[in-house]
């Protein structure tokens, strides 16, 4: 169904400096990138680390734009000039007015954290439909609505193409819309303008100081979910929460920012969400669930303790919610994995290969410390360090994957358009500190080459690791994108082994 809405009631709320042309239209749809202009759009000059939006007007306005919104102050000709100070703010609010403030008509789950976001939101949204609730889910691998999946634009995407989907999540009566909050988008402010329920905080490590610069003001970009819930303590009849790690050493600065009831869940500490009796295994976690809501044993197929705080987490947002812990128990029994994420590849072969996301030292560390609990031969661990990227990280990942793996194979995973080598030799100096080159690890560039390599030398009972990139599908070097999946790779060369084996 189009939408159309005067341009006057769009800026009714807005903060402007200037504005030079007619605003007694209707406007058709909007757009941040200029090749996706239609007529009677309006187009929001972005600024970015590479181009600046500011330099496409003339195309936005060829190709039909009806008003540009933007921060300098240019000469525009055929179109309506809109100048305000923070084209990022204008456009999130013009996006919640254009989709008659979708998140108002929904219950809107919003999970951050360095690492465990996507299982987390995968776990909330597998549960809320165990209970027979209409869902919606915004997210890494995945956005669907009532089960359609529709592609996949970022973690979290733009205001336009957010509030785009939760009007579509509104239109077919979906209930709970749960979504991945980066910190790039609250940082952005893409997510300014969606009403909060319910916000989540997985853990808080470091990751992304090529954006945020340091650790204070990535934990600050985070924090901005929790003071977004508002200074209402309800929506509609329901009440809002927040739901925070007590084992996460950041517990007590997000707790302060949080503006409603906090719920807490965790393992060590005290928490209102516990695990007790924990029995992690090679296929899973068994454990005693002890809260205000009640006692229940619980069965995850879903191993590490990683996973165990993911399920904590969606588990408070589903007690929260009023869902039984029966259904919560019977939903978590019922997930048998996430893709890319300790995703186990099993083709009949008689060792372990677990592809998983990893790409920060926290997550090398959580799902190369899982193994070795289990681990009956060797651990063979395949990764690499993106490009473009926190620098920082590439001789801790080194050294992570050095302490915990038999041997290492350094390969590439996203060079996009620094030079593969640079970042092998970045990460091989933390590396060199735990193995010996030849001995204790090689450097394989060609990401298949290395998969095949990692899969020749286990032996039966061995793990191998590969690390990095999980679901994703495609591999990024400067100015283009190949195709490249780390699961379908590690088939292909299983199979071959397998093949050749008979």
């Amino acid at each position: 169904m189009e939408i159309a809405m005067d341009l006057r009631a769009l800026l009714k709320y807005l903060n402007i400096i200037k504005v030079e042309g007619p605003t007694d239209f209707p406007v058709r749809g909007l757009a941040y990138h200029s090749s996706r202009v239609q007529p009677g759009y309006i187009f929001f000059c972005l600024g970015g680390t590479r181009v600046d939006g500011h330099e496409f007007i003339h195309q936005a306005v060829d190709a039909g734009a009806a008003a540009v919104v933007m921060e300098k102050d240019l000469d525009i000709f055929g179109a309506t000039k809109i100048l305000v100070s923070d084209v990022r703010i204008a456009m999130a609010a013009i996006s919640e007015i254009f989709y008659d403030s979708p998140s108002k008509k929904l219950r809107v789950i919003g999970v951050t954290g360095t690492n465990g976001k996507t299982t987390t939101t995968y776990l909330i949204e597998a549960i809320m439909s165990a209970h027979n609730e209409k869902t919606g889910l915004l997210g890494t691998i995945k956005y669907k609505i009532n089960g359609d999946s529709l592609p996949v634009l970022a973690t979290t995407p733009e205001a336009p193409d957010l509030q785009r989907i939760l009007h579509k999540m509104a239109e077919r009566k979906i209930t709970y819309a749960v979504m991945e909050v980066s910190s790039h988008a609250l940082e952005l402010n893409r997510v300014s303008g969606c009403d909060f329920d319910i916000a989540v905080i997985t853990n808080i490590t470091g990751d992304h100081y090529d954006f945020h610069k340091n650790q204070e003001r990535y934990l600050s970009a985070k924090a901005k979910l929790f003071s977004q819930l508002g200074g209402s303590f309800l929506k509609g009849p329901l009440p809002r929460f927040a739901v925070l790690n007590r084992d996460d050493p950041h517990f007590e600065y997000l707790f302060r920012h949080s503006t409603v009831q906090t719920i807490s869940y965790g393992i060590r500490n005290p928490a209102d969400v516990e695990a007790k009796n924990i029995e992690v295994r090679e296929d899973g976690i068994s454990f005693l669930l002890c809260s205000p809501w009640g006692t229940e044993d619980i069965l995850l197929n879903l191993t590490g303790y990683f996973n165990l705080y993911n399920a904590l987490a969606a588990v408070s947002v589903a007690l929260a919610e009023g869902v039984p812990l029966a259904t919560i128990k019977g939903a978590l029994a019922g997930i048998r994995g996430v893709p890319g994420r300790f995703e186990r590849i099993d083709l009949g072969q008689d060792f372990l290969v677990i592809v998983d996301y990893a790409h920060t030292p926290d997550g090398l560390d959580n799902i190369l410390q899982t193994a070795r609990g289990f681990a009956r031969g060797k651990i063979i661990t395949i990764f690499g360090c993106g490009g473009e990227r926190d620098r920082a990280k590439r001789p801790e990942m080194g050294r992570i994957a050095g302490t915990y793996s038999d041997y290492c194979i350094l390969t590439s995973d996203n060079p996009r358009g620094e030079d593969p080598w640079q970042i092998i030799r970045e990460v091989e100096s933390g590396l060199r500190e735990k193995k010996e080159t030849g001995r204790g690890y090689t450097v394989q560039p060609n990401r298949y080459e290395a998969i095949k390599l990692g899969i020749e030398l286990a032996r039966p009972h061995d793990i191998v690791i590969i690390a990095g990139k999980g679901h994703e599908n495609y591999q990024i070097f400067g100015d283009y994108t190949i195709q490249f999946s780390d699961r379908g790779t590690a088939e292909e060369i299983i199979r071959n082994r397998l093949k050749n084996k008979v």
